[in-house]
Order: structure tokens, then sequence, then C-alpha cells
């Protein structure tokens, strides 16, 4: 994709490099102008001559029938490296809809599991990423499949993974070792293409990985930016707790503030800032309180975190035991809230690590997570 100049849109703001006028008809950052990234005409295999089904091999790969498959490579009719003139193998047609025994099956056929093939030159394992097929992409790379190969667009499988969000499946993919800052040939990475369709699991998933939160495409956008085209609110609030970089400008010299505005997504942009502990400017909020420096370092909270559940219950008790049982019920739920409320509202002049424990994905879950679904699947 050939970066844009920046042209006035019929509202009047100017249009981010890449994009279509307005946000509504805004379109990701990719090599094409299409609205989605896709395998085209992956669903019907290219009309060679028309044979009946049971000699087929294309039609009966996508339909999962081994048996037949079997028949026609005893026959000599087939073998398992077949391809059409597209370059399409009867394992992308397996692969894609998601027919794990016959793709293993022609695997150890002999079939070309890195065989690249369709208009987008893609290999089986890409086709079945696009689809989320996550036990026949885990079967491919067992089988050897690349994970670094790049389709005629230039995206590796973990960008193609991540334009449909299925966190497992990128865990899975993360595993096979692909750098996690890797870019398209636009430069996108994938926790700016999972900020900008808007998966805030998906991106919480890429900054415990490690993804630079600051790293920029080539028209200077930062991840935090393309969140702000669209607008989540989960995705800018991460990606701000991160240390995103909230005066960070693009080539065209325009900030994370100034992209909230055209985009019309100042509302979420406050709100995360606000919750963070920052103003509107998105400067650092002041702590109305004396000793700032003390009040606000990690030792000091860790310590007001750790005594206060005791101070509450300490409190509660003796109001408990002191006062009519009338009285005192809900004299000790107005205390206990608005001592909640405090502590929480402590927590937003926090270090960034510590504001918001309580929303807070730890990596221990993400791990037990892909440690399920990785058993399920080699149990399968």
């Amino acid at each position: 994709m050939s970066p844009a100049a920046a042209e006035t849109s019929r509202g009047g703001a100017p249009n981010l490099p890449g994009l279509t006028n307005g946000k509504a008809g805004a379109a990701p950052p990719k090599v094409t102008g299409d609205a989605t990234v896709e395998l085209d005409n992956m669903d019907r295999p290219a009309a060679e001559e028309k044979l009946p089904l049971h000699e087929d091999i294309m039609q009966l790969a996508r339909l999962g029938e081994i048996g037949p498959i079997q028949k026609l490579f005893e026959e000599g009719k087939f073998d398992a490296k077949y391809k059409d003139q597209e370059g399409i193998t009867p394992l992308h047609w397996a692969a894609i809809n998601n027919h794990y025994a016959l793709s293993k099956y022609l695997i150890e056929a002999g079939a070309e599991v890195n065989a690249k093939g369709g208009e987008s030159v893609a290999t089986p394992a890409m086709w079945a990423a696009q689809r989320c097929h996550l036990y026949v992409v885990h079967l491919l790379l067992e089988m050897g499949a690349d994970p670094l190969l790049t389709d005629g667009q230039g995206y590796n499988i973990l960008h193609l993974a991540t334009f449909d969000g299925n966190v497992f499946l990128l865990l899975i993919l993360l595993h096979q070792n692909i750098p996690v800052d890797r870019p398209d040939p636009s430069g996108h990475t994938c926790l700016m293409w999972a900020a900008y369709k808007g998966f805030p699991a998906c991106v919480d998933l890429f900054l415990e990985w490690g993804a630079s939160v600051n790293g920029a495409d080539e028209n200077g956008f930062t991840a935090l930016h393309w969140a702000l085209v669209k607008g989540n609110a989960a995705c800018i609030q991460k990606l701000i707790a991160h240390n995103s970089d909230r005066f960070a400008e693009t080539n065209d010299g325009k900030s994370p503030a100034v992209i909230a505005q055209e985009m019309n997504s100042k509302g979420a942009y406050h709100r995360a800032l606000k919750e963070l502990g920052f103003n509107t400017d998105a400067t650092v909020k002041p702590l109305p309180l004396p000793y700032t420096s003390f009040v606000k370092t990690r030792p000091f909270l860790n310590r007001f975190f750790f005594l206060f559940p005791f101070v509450l219950l300490f409190i509660v008790f003796c109001l408990l035991s002191r006062l009519p049982i009338f009285a005192a019920v809900p004299i000790t739920i107005f205390l206990a809230y608005s001592l909640q409320w405090a502590a929480q509202q402590v927590l937003l002049w926090a270090p960034i690590g510590m504001q918001h424990l309580h929303k807070t994905v730890s990596r221990s879950r993400i791990y037990r997570s892909f440690k399920m679904a990785n058993n399920d699947i080699s149990h399968t």
C-alpha cells in the first residue's frame, strides 16, 4: 500500500493515510484496497474440467471424503502432490474446510505442507488460520508447516490469525517463535491490527508477549493511533496502561488527541485517560494530597492495599459490636462501600502497572488457558 497524503473529508477533518472518508468507511491498513482481508475465491475450485464427483479430487477434498481419494491414489489417477492451474492442492481444500483426518492422511501420503496456491498465494496453514480452524493449524504446524512464510500480500500466518481475533489460535502461533513485532509490507504489526480491529484480548496478549507498544508503521501511526480509529475503549485503555506514548505524532503531525477528534472517538479516549489517572489533555493528574511523590510509590501502595482489608474488617467489627444492630448494619455497609470507593480512587494515581489490578488478565491465566487448549489438541 502506498501511503496517501491526508485529504479533506466531507466533514472537513483530514483522513488518515490509507483510509477512506469518515470513521464508518475506514478500511483496515492493508496492501490492497479491499474492505477485508480474505482468501479470494477459496470456496470454489478452479474450473479446469468437469469430472464426475468420484473422480474430482478437489471436490472430494472439500467434502472430506478420504475413501474415494484413497481409491484415486491407488488407481494412479492422482497423487497427494497434485496441483491445479492456480497451484491449489487437495490439502488446501481439506485445511480450509476443517477436515482434520483428511489433512493428516494427505500429508502422510506426501502432500506438500508448504505449497502455495490460489489468488492469495497462501499455504494450507494460512487458509486454515483465516477460518480459525485451530486443530488443523496445529496439525499442519506439527507436520512441518513453516510459520514464517508469507502470502502474496506479504502477510504471515500470525497476521492472518489476528484479523479474526482468535486468542487461542494466536497463542498456538506465538509459541512457534514468530516474532510478535514482525510487520506487514506497510509496517503494521499484529498489535496495530488487533488495536484497529477492536480485539482487547488480542491487544492484551500481544502486550504480555512483549510487543512494542510504541512501534510505528510507515505513516507514523502507533497502535494507540489505530485503536482510536475504531474507538474501542478497552483497547485504548490497555495501550495507555502499558505506557503507550500519549503524545506521539504521525508523519503528518497528528497526535492521538487529534486522531480521536477526527474519528469521533474522543469520548472513549477521555474516559480511558480519566480511569488511568490522566487529564483529558493526556497530562498526568496531580494527586491532591501532601507527600505526593511518596504516596505514588509502589512500596507505599503495596503496603496500603495489604493493610486495607484488615483496617476495614477492624472498623466493621467495632461498629457491629458497639452499635445496635438496626444502626450498625446500614452504617457498616455505607462505610465499607465508601472505603472501597476511596481505595479505587487511590489506584488512579498508582503506577501504570497497578492501576487496574482488578481488571487485568494475568499472564498466568493466559498460560493456563493455552495449556488447556494445547492439551485438548494433543488428545484429539
